[in-house]
């Protein structure tokens, strides 16, 4: 039985459950780091809050507790039940250079701990090391997975590290490998702290989205020091099932408060803009006066608070099948998400293979510019339109302009329209066009996500000449077989733009089009002339 199980997806983000021996635990989900020897918080009180992980550090308990750790076992060392990580001292090796211990020594303290998830000592890669470095160390860190692989685990499961930073060929390679490594449990990136600290967050997303395409899709994804809510439905979305930080704890000693769109200084603030437990039974000013040791595990635990309902919120959203437009909006909040969003855009087509046709829960999506075109579902749209999809034989093809109510052949103008045009079905082939999908052919219009959508009227006037384009694809491609006596496309409004447009390539390419304006307080009057330009372009003979 595979130790990962998973229950829903959207775009490459996962809910699901990861089996352990202590427990299960629900992904996707961060996995706070615990101090062995000095925490801000309980390691019990963090999981009391709704964490099912905690992650913990082998090398500095071995330091400090040796044997001793062995016999209490790691569980009953931190005081908690259910499922616990270790890691081997790999952050102190990139920190300082060098640990005072070996690999496989470390790895087997870790089985011996009694933990649930170990990491072998992997080599992080520091962005400032030359390419032949790192591919030593990447080739170092595979061999010690591999010697890892011959130990008996006792139950734990096995962390494979992907490392090669920013060279990307190196994460390729790194990551080819341990996909190719029978015996690995879970994958984990490293490096994106050194990328998080400095907000480089489309190098993250090269970094990650490289490691993606060459990892096995059905082993769950752990990413290294990653622990920020503004980050969350990002590395979410990019197929991240666990991630680990000491944010919470970190930010707290330093006084700092997180929320889902920055973090403030306690001195900062006049007031708590949040109603987690923590912040609903405290004033502003009563915790400004309060001791230090006082504040800080409660700056903690509010900070945990806030990860845990982002975290919610994007399984939430992945349910419903609306993460893009979680993804989308957080993109806006601070000025390097953005560019890391437009950076995700470029493996639209890995993505598009995972990202699923429909949900149990549908919601709308949400269009907010020219951009938000630029997705999974528009893109999967076309790929059906050029290997999927086939017209009905008619000899003209009618576009009208897209409705606000939909689907358009059941509510508003154009059903209306339609009814009024009953005599032309059999040599009329009616779709209309959208500033979000180009061409939705009517007898698709039912078909989610394609009534399923909501953007501003204002979109269309932005993306006209890409629509242009996206009608003249379309037309090109089935002119000649079936539409042969020519198009017609209705407009109104801001729709014109893109109707003269189309109708201006179209045309420069000998084919037939006509452009009429729909003149939607008339009806009568549009369906009348549109009988009168069918006419026309069928040479005069009669259609009924």
């Amino acid at each position: 039985m595979s130790s990962f199980e998973v229950l829903h997806k959207d775009v490459l983000g996962r809910i699901g459950k990861l089996y352990t021996k202590n427990g299960v635990v629900e992904t996707p989900t961060l996995t706070p780091v615990v101090n062995p020897y000095k925490n801000v918080l309980e390691p019990a009180e963090i999981k009391s809050i709704g964490f099912d992980l905690v992650i913990t550090n082998a090398y500095l308990i071995k330091k400090h507790y040796g044997e001793v750790a062995v016999e209490m076992g790691v569980h009953s060392l931190l005081g908690v039940k259910g499922p616990v990580m270790t890691d081997s001292g790999a952050y102190q090796l990139l920190v300082y250079g060098d640990v005072e211990v070996g690999p496989r020594e470390i790895f087997e303290y870790q089985v011996a701990l009694g933990s649930d998830i170990g990491v072998i000592l992997d080599i992080p890669t520091r962005l400032s090391s030359p390419k032949d470095r790192v591919r030593e160390e990447v080739e170092e860190t595979l061999r010690r997975v591999r010697e890892a692989l011959t130990v008996d685990r006792r139950g734990m499961l096995l962390v494979g590290p992907v490392q090669g930073g920013l060279y990307l060929d190196l994460v390729a390679h790194s990551a080819s490998a341990l996909a190719n490594t029978d015996g690995v449990d879970l994958y984990a990136i490293g490096g994106p702290t050194q990328l998080l600290e400095n907000y480089r967050f489309a190098d993250l997303v090269k970094l990650v989205m490289t490691a993606k395409m060459y990892l096995r899709p059905d082993k769950p994804v752990h990413l290294f020091g990653a622990g920020h809510p503004l980050i969350i439905p990002l590395i979410v979305a990019m197929g991240i099932d666990l991630f680990d930080s000491a944010s919470y704890a970190l930010y707290a000693r330093d006084l700092r408060y997180m929320t889902p769109f920055k973090t403030y200084r306690l001195e900062e603030l006049e007031e708590l803009p949040c109603s987690c437990p923590v912040c609903s039974s405290i004033d502003i000013g009563d915790l400004k006066e309060m001791p230090r040791e006082e504040v800080e595990p409660l700056l903690a635990k509010h900070n945990l608070y806030v990860l845990l309902r982002e975290i919610r919120l994007t399984r939430q959203a992945i349910r419903e099948g609306t993460l893009w437009n979680l993804l989308e909006s957080r993109a806006k909040l601070h000025p390097s998400l953005y560019p890391a969003i437009d950076m995700l855009r470029k493996y639209i087509h890995f993505i598009e293979k995972y990202h699923p046709t429909t949900h149990a829960k549908v919601s709308a999506e949400f269009f907010y510019d020219a951009k938000s075109r630029y997705r999974p579902t528009v893109y999967r749209h076309f790929l059906r339109l050029r290997d999927r999809y086939e017209p009905p034989r008619r000899r003209i093809l009618v576009l009208l302009p897209e409705t606000e109510s939909k689907p358009p052949t059941r509510y508003g103008w154009v059903k209306e329209l339609l009814a009024k045009l009953e005599s032309l079905k059999e040599v009329v082939h009616f779709a209309v066009y959208s500033a979000v999908y180009g061409v939705i052919p009517l007898e698709l219009d039912g078909t989610y996500p394609l009534s399923q959508y909501e953007a501003p009227n204002s979109l269309v006037g932005e993306v006209y000449s890409e629509v242009a384009s996206d009608i003249a694809w379309y037309v090109r491609r089935y002119y000649s077989m079936y539409y042969k006596a020519g198009v017609v496309i209705l407009h109104y409004g801001e729709y014109g733009k893109v109707a003269h447009a189309v109708t201006s390539v179209l045309r420069s390419e000998g084919i037939r089009c006509e452009v009429l304006e729909c003149q939607l307080d008339d009806l009568d009057a549009t369906a009348n002339l549109l009988r009168a330009t069918v006419k026309l372009l069928l040479g005069g003979s009669s259609y009924a």
